[in-house]
Protein backbone atom coordinates (compact mmCIF):
# COMPACT_ATOMS: atom_id res chain seq x y z
CA UNK A 1 0.00 0.00 0.00
CA UNK A 2 1.48 3.71 -0.87
CA UNK A 3 1.43 6.57 1.15
CA UNK A 4 -1.11 8.14 -0.61
CA UNK A 5 -3.56 5.45 -0.69
CA UNK A 6 -2.92 5.21 3.44
CA UNK A 7 -3.68 9.09 3.80
CA UNK A 8 -6.53 8.59 1.38
CA UNK A 9 -5.98 11.17 -1.09
CA UNK A 10 -9.58 13.17 -1.15
CA UNK A 11 -8.66 15.56 -4.20
CA UNK A 12 -11.58 15.33 -7.21
CA UNK A 13 -10.22 17.15 -9.96
CA UNK A 14 -6.80 17.03 -11.56
CA UNK A 15 -3.66 19.25 -9.76
CA UNK A 16 -0.55 20.64 -11.16
CA UNK A 17 2.55 20.93 -9.76
CA UNK A 18 3.90 24.19 -10.35
CA UNK A 19 7.60 24.22 -10.96
CA UNK A 20 9.24 28.30 -10.50
CA UNK A 21 7.43 30.91 -9.18
CA UNK A 22 3.76 31.96 -10.68
CA UNK A 23 2.54 35.16 -9.95
CA UNK A 24 -1.29 35.32 -9.31
CA UNK A 25 -3.30 38.54 -7.43
CA UNK A 26 -5.24 38.59 -4.94
CA UNK A 27 -8.52 41.36 -4.55
CA UNK A 28 -10.81 41.97 -1.84
CA UNK A 29 -13.56 43.85 -1.60
CA UNK A 30 -13.79 46.99 1.22
CA UNK A 31 -16.74 49.02 2.18
CA UNK A 32 -14.97 52.85 2.43
CA UNK A 33 -16.55 55.89 4.13
CA UNK A 34 -17.27 58.15 1.98
CA UNK A 35 -16.30 61.90 3.14
CA UNK A 36 -17.07 64.06 0.28
CA UNK A 37 -18.40 63.13 -3.50
CA UNK A 38 -18.91 65.65 -6.66
CA UNK A 39 -19.45 64.84 -10.47
CA UNK A 40 -15.01 64.61 -10.85
CA UNK A 41 -14.26 62.07 -8.36
CA UNK A 42 -14.75 61.32 -4.06
CA UNK A 43 -12.42 61.17 -1.20
CA UNK A 44 -13.09 58.03 0.75
CA UNK A 45 -11.58 56.81 3.72
CA UNK A 46 -9.27 53.41 3.85
CA UNK A 47 -8.26 51.44 6.01
CA UNK A 48 -5.45 50.30 3.77
CA UNK A 49 -2.91 53.08 1.65
CA UNK A 50 -3.87 52.34 -1.95
CA UNK A 51 -1.38 53.00 -4.84
CA UNK A 52 -1.63 56.32 -6.53
CA UNK A 53 -2.13 56.10 -10.36
CA UNK A 54 -4.01 52.28 -9.50
CA UNK A 55 -7.47 51.93 -11.33
CA UNK A 56 -10.05 50.25 -9.59
CA UNK A 57 -13.61 49.77 -10.14
CA UNK A 58 -15.78 50.86 -7.44
CA UNK A 59 -19.67 50.44 -6.52
CA UNK A 60 -21.61 53.51 -5.64
CA UNK A 61 -24.42 52.68 -3.53
CA UNK A 62 -27.57 54.81 -2.88
CA UNK A 63 -30.89 53.18 -1.66
CA UNK A 64 -31.56 50.39 -3.48
CA UNK A 65 -29.75 52.06 -6.99
CA UNK A 66 -25.91 50.81 -7.67
CA UNK A 67 -23.62 52.53 -10.36
CA UNK A 68 -20.26 50.71 -11.03
CA UNK A 69 -17.68 53.32 -11.52
CA UNK A 70 -13.98 52.90 -12.62
CA UNK A 71 -11.79 55.28 -10.70
CA UNK A 72 -8.17 56.37 -10.40
CA UNK A 73 -6.04 57.18 -7.46
CA UNK A 74 -4.90 60.50 -7.45
CA UNK A 75 -3.23 60.90 -3.54
CA UNK A 76 -3.60 59.05 -0.68
CA UNK A 77 -3.28 60.85 3.00
CA UNK A 78 -2.56 59.19 6.19
CA UNK A 79 -4.10 60.64 9.41
CA UNK A 80 -4.13 59.15 12.63
CA UNK A 81 -7.37 58.34 14.47
CA UNK A 82 -8.29 55.99 17.98
CA UNK A 83 -7.34 53.05 16.89
CA UNK A 84 -5.01 53.01 14.19
CA UNK A 85 -3.83 54.66 11.01
CA UNK A 86 -6.33 55.82 8.24
CA UNK A 87 -5.55 56.58 4.61
CA UNK A 88 -7.95 60.10 2.61
CA UNK A 89 -7.99 58.61 -0.95
CA UNK A 90 -8.99 60.77 -3.64
CA UNK A 91 -10.83 59.31 -6.10
CA UNK A 92 -10.98 60.74 -9.89
CA UNK A 93 -13.91 58.99 -11.98
CA UNK A 94 -12.79 57.84 -15.13
CA UNK A 95 -15.27 57.84 -18.20
CA UNK A 96 -18.47 57.59 -15.50
CA UNK A 97 -21.53 56.85 -17.39
CA UNK A 98 -24.66 59.09 -17.63
CA UNK A 99 -26.41 56.67 -14.99
CA UNK A 100 -23.54 57.19 -12.30
CA UNK A 101 -23.84 60.80 -12.99
CA UNK A 102 -27.33 60.94 -12.26
CA UNK A 103 -26.85 58.99 -9.34
CA UNK A 104 -24.32 61.27 -7.64
CA UNK A 105 -26.28 64.32 -8.18
CA UNK A 106 -29.43 62.53 -6.34
CA UNK A 107 -26.55 61.74 -3.67
CA UNK A 108 -25.47 65.23 -3.51
CA UNK A 109 -29.22 66.52 -3.81
CA UNK A 110 -29.94 64.40 -1.06
CA UNK A 111 -27.77 65.43 1.33
CA UNK A 112 -27.96 69.25 0.43
CA UNK A 113 -31.75 68.89 1.66
CA UNK A 114 -30.77 67.22 4.63
CA UNK A 115 -27.93 69.89 5.70
CA UNK A 116 -30.59 72.66 5.00
CA UNK A 117 -31.58 74.54 8.27
CA UNK A 118 -35.37 74.30 9.37
CA UNK A 119 -36.64 77.92 9.40
CA UNK A 120 -37.93 79.85 12.89
CA UNK A 121 -41.52 79.93 13.19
Amino acid sequence: MTLKERLGDRRTDLRFEIIGQLWGSLETVEQLSLRNLARGGALVESRMPLNQEMVRAVRLAFGDQTSDIQVKVRHVTSEQVAGGERYLVGLEFVEPSATALEQIDRIVAARLADSKPVAEA
